[in-house]
């Protein structure tokens, strides 16, 4: 963005203000002194303006934006109508920098919070109704998801290594992170949908870097998938869904499962035994489907299926020969190395950082698995790898 002289933005500020009559200098720094509204002025919104209103007025804010040499992180709204910007705090502010919203119609910009002076970079939603803040966080960055109308923070604060993506219709963000510990890194790449109080993992891997570039009008996440020593990276695309097995999904709350499976069910209560469950589980067993439900969060964390009946959202039932599983997932999924060493056949990586493992008619007793294309499918399971006891 390129900055006028401090001359030629003193002309061109008093200019601005002589023609919009505006009752307040842009970004002037919360508590300062504000000249007093003319008597009887009404403010007018963007809506009372005509087209041509809207882009004079707009060009009186940039103007004014422009003169100022501090300001920065101009970032319009993608209706044209609203912008943010940063400019430096007063003295009072201890270093800090100054967030502001200026809409269109208004005489003046709202203050909206104070920020960090390493603000990576300011978003919008595609509706213009929300925008983030991406605050420097060591070396990723947290991002805070402001109501433009209310100016009201949501309280989750989504941790990320880049800007989060917006999906096309504005209910929800993508973004990758990572984690370290005991010199191990995870990369994750999360969703976070407007309104609830945690993200969620769409993949997660072992010394992988996620970084989201787009989220299309068809669904598709576009991301590139990075080892960490950067020899080796992936352009990829993957849609936001949870696979399932006869309607039901991981996640699903106890009123999902009945709604896809009904109340003909015997429940066993948890006992002292979780096995690698991270939590106490209800066991729900229907007719050849065996559902396990955390006793704490309420949410279905493995389904067992060996019912004939039981489908998997890709069309494969308990039945069906090897040939047409691999047909379905090997195009879509990879079958990961275990931790315990070896490829983990018939298991898959899928959405939701979950595994799809499916259970053939073979010699139990052999190591890895020799799945020929005849051998027939005897059993499903949707859990997760921590639950398998592996890590991938």
């Amino acid at each position: 963005m390129k900055k006028l002289t401090k001359m030629a933005g003193i002309v061109v500020l008093g200019l601005s203000l002589i023609i919009t009559g505006c009752s307040a200098f842009p970004g002037q720094s919360k508590g300062d002194p504000q000249p007093a509204d003319q008597p009887g002025a009404k403010e007018p919104g963007s809506a009372d303006l005509t087209d041509e209103q809207k882009s004079k007025a707009k060009e009186k804010i940039e103007a004014a934006l422009h003169a100022n040499q501090e300001i920065f992180q101009i970032t319009w709204s993608p209706d044209q109508e609203q912008v943010l910007y940063i400019q430096p705090g007063g003295a009072n502010k201890k270093g800090l920098d100054e967030a502001y919203l200026w809409q269109i119609g208004k005489e003046e910009a709202q203050f909206v919070r104070d920020v960090q002076p390493t603000v990576r970079s300011l978003s919008w939603s595609p509706d213009s109704k929300h925008f983030i803040i991406s605050e420097k966080l060591a070396e990723g960055a947290i991002n805070s998801i402001v109501n433009a109308e209310t100016l009201q923070e949501n309280p989750f604060k989504p941790k990320s290594m880049d800007t989060p993506v917006w999906k096309p219709d504005s209910t929800a963000i993508a973004y990758g992170n990572e984690f370290h510990e005991y010199g191990e890194t995870w990369g994750f790449l999360e969703i976070y949908t407007l309104g609830d109080q945690d993200s969620d993992y769409l993949w997660k891997a072992r010394n992988i870097y996620y970084r989201v570039e787009s989220w299309d009008q068809e669904g598709n996440i576009n991301y590139t998938e990075e080892d960490i020593p950067g020899q080796k990276a992936q352009k990829k695309s993957t849609q936001n869904i949870r696979p399932g097995i006869s309607g039901v999904h991981l996640g699903d709350t106890r009123e999902q499962v009945m709604a896809a499976l009904g109340k003909n069910y015997q429940e066993t209560a948890p006992s002292g035994e979780v096995g690698h469950f991270p939590e106490p589980v209800y066991r729900w067993d229907y007719e050849g489907i065996k559902i396990f439900i955390g006793a704490d969060s309420g949410k279905v964390l493995e389904i067992n299926a060996t019912s004939p009946q039981a489908v998997t959202d890709l069309g494969v039932k308990v039945g069906d020969k090897a040939e047409k599983v691999f047909a379905a997932y090997r195009s879509k999924y990879v079958e990961p190395e275990s931790i315990h060493g070896g490829t983990l056949y018939g298991i898959f990586k899928v959405e939701g950082a979950a595994a799809l493992a499916f259970n053939f008619d073979t010699d139990p007793a052999q190591y890895p698995r020799q799945i020929k294309p005849d051998h027939k499918v005897t059993g499903m399971v949707l859990t997760y790898p921590e639950i398998m006891d592996d890590s991938f």
